[in-house]
């Protein structure tokens, strides 16, 4: 049961994180041209209340991910997925730390923001790609 539980909670965190870039990168910005001038002020109002639920979606991971690696870890693919997962928390800590919290202050926000989406599409990619990998160790591979 618990293990039941633990799952659903991880996937959970998952389905917000990745779910919520692709959202991003696919429905929301390309919808951004209609806005105009004030785009930039509503990408940042979205990021402020996206990004503290990724913020808990990578703990979530963390935690729930902790619990069942014990059954995985023999896997070269699970190992590979943890490595990946790893690459996707710094991107998204460099991301948050690095481009975000300058952005107010920025002079270069429009270069700041390309940044932002372009890593945001690298850590959705290497999301999608984890995805695949935890199947292929569900399925035996």
């Amino acid at each position: 049961m618990i293990d039941a539980v633990l799952l659903w909670i991880h996937i959970i965190a998952v389905l917000i994180w990745i779910g919520g870039m692709l959202y991003t990168l696919f429905i929301l910005r390309p919808s951004l041209s209609v806005i105009g001038e004030k785009k930039g002020i509503f990408m940042k109002s979205i990021m402020d209340k996206f990004f503290p639920l990724v913020w808990i979606a990578i703990a979530t991971l963390i935690l729930t991910e902790g619990y069942k690696a014990h059954y995985f870890i023999s896997s070269p693919l699970f190992i590979l997925k943890l490595v990946i997962y790893i690459v996707m928390v710094i991107n998204f800590s460099y991301i948050y730390f690095g481009l975000y919290k300058k952005l107010p202050s920025a002079e270069n926000k429009q270069e700041i923001m390309a940044k932002i989406t372009t890593l945001i599409k690298v850590n959705f990619t290497l999301g999608i790609v984890i995805i695949l990998l935890i199947e292929l160790v569900r399925f035996g591979f």
